[in-house]
């Protein structure tokens, strides 16, 4: 974790910046230095006066333009309140009048609430509104999710983005966006900062830390193989891949993701054949080369492949 003293350091150079790029005012440089100061967020500058915030319980992306402001994903709702008090030191009162939803998880859509309230556009895939707006059973987390308030609920959703994205103009920035198919969840999308060159990608990949497939909401292996593979052909080598939660990525981390998806996926599928349990996979140890660079929660990891496969498998007849 940054210090106080770091923290302020580097919003006083993120503020040299975003200035220069005509987006803040001076009296910004106390506000946010007080509040990173006060609070574990920090926001890192990307390119072109777009932020990352760090500390809010995801990533968290920011994007001034004029009057207004344009964020993707919005934390954990235990910080909701010290992640709009961060931004609003940022911005010095700017609204943020944009929001999208990479997916429905509440790590994501914390802040929702406040900023529904304050009149944010927030634009999703429908299955995220729908996972939003019941109750349900997560079985691997042993959780049932209440249905959230109708203003935090996304209010512009699409079904399908193919062949080609969506998009909307901000300020001099085209914002596409699009669905990752039952990668992560099956409510998966991407933002992509095209005049940046900033890919979001949601839960669809982690950094430091196995992707997490949220099987009891849509998300499996096979899914998140195929959208891997959808932002790599968004991508080229200069594309700055932002997680749901680490470092931003270069376009060879989803080389890299690729590969180990598709390794483990052939392993955990050719066990599972012989009739071995996900317990019997983590002691055959399907994924050991992989496991310094992926983390350390290697057993969710096979459990949930497992599970995703046999739920795909029932629909499918492939098991």
């Amino acid at each position: 974790m940054q210090s106080r003293e770091s923290r302020r350091e580097f919003l006083r150079a993120t503020l040299g910046a975003a200035t220069a790029a005509g987006f803040l005012g001076n009296a910004w440089v106390g506000r946010a230095a007080a509040q990173a100061a006060d609070d574990s967020m920090s926001a890192l500058s990307l390119r072109g006066g777009l932020m990352q915030i760090v500390g809010a319980g995801s990533n968290v992306l920011l994007l001034p333009f004029g009057g207004g402001a344009a964020m993707v994903d919005s934390g954990a709702p235990e910080l909701a309140a010290s992640l709009v008090a961060f931004v609003r030191a940022l911005l010095g009162g700017v609204p943020i009048s944009l929001l999208f939803n990479t997916h429905w998880h509440l790590n994501h859509t914390g802040a929702n609430e406040v900023l529904g309230q304050n009149r944010a556009k927030i634009i999703a895939h429908e299955n995220t509104r729908l996972w939003m707006s019941t109750e349900y059973y997560v079985d691997w987390q042993d959780r049932t999710y209440s249905p959230r308030p109708a203003t935090a609920l996304p209010t512009t959703t699409f079904y399908s983005s193919d062949p080609q994205p969506i998009a909307v103009k901000i300020g001099d920035e085209r914002i596409e966006y699009g669905h990752l198919r039952e990668a992560h969840t099956d409510g998966d999308i991407y933002v992509f900062f095209r005049e940046r060159n900033v890919l979001a990608a949601g839960g669809a990949t982690s950094a430091g830390a196995y992707p997490v497939l949220d099987y009891a909401t849509g998300g499996w292996i096979g899914g998140l193989v195929d959208a891997t593979k959808k932002l790599l052909d968004l991508a080229d080598d200069d594309t700055l891949i932002v997680p749901g939660s680490g470092p931003a990525q270069q376009r060879s981390h989803l080389e890299q993701q690729l590969e180990m998806l598709m390794t483990v996926r052939q392993r955990v599928e050719n066990l599972m054949r012989k009739g071995r349990s996900a317990a019997e996979m983590i002691e055959a140890g399907v994924t050991d080369e992989f496991d310094s660079a992926w983390g350390d929660n290697r057993e969710r990891f096979i459990e949930n492949i497992y599970n995703g496969l046999w739920w795909q498998g029932r629909l499918n007849g492939s098991l």
